[in-house]
């Protein structure tokens, strides 16, 4: 891979890094563009975990390092927790719609 491309994504990785562990601020959303938003991030998450994964294993030299690798694994949690969470809520009010109308 092209140097220069590897140094966009971690300088990428860099500006993003404090908001990967952060919830999506959903004031104003729906709950369904919430939890799409939330699946988006999902997706952004899981290939920069790939990203890193093979950064860090290659035997060149990464800026990637393992508790960059870690702080993506605990995002990649979190953002699965708050999917489940929009789920969980979204049945809930669908439900609450039924019984009073």
């Amino acid at each position: 891979m092209n140097p220069s491309k590897m140094l966009t994504d971690y300088h990428t990785y860099l500006e993003v890094m404090e908001d990967l562990l952060k919830p999506i601020d959903g004031s104003g959303l729906d709950l369904e563009t919430l939890r799409r938003l939330y699946e988006s991030k999902l997706v952004y998450l899981e290939n920069l975990r790939v990203k890193c994964f093979q950064e860090i294993n290659k035997n060149i030299e990464s800026d990637f390092k393992q508790d960059d690798y870690q702080l993506i694994l605990t995002a990649i949690f979190e953002t699965k927790r708050n999917i489940k969470r929009l789920v969980v809520l979204t049945i809930n009010t669908n439900l609450a719609k039924r019984c009073v109308g």
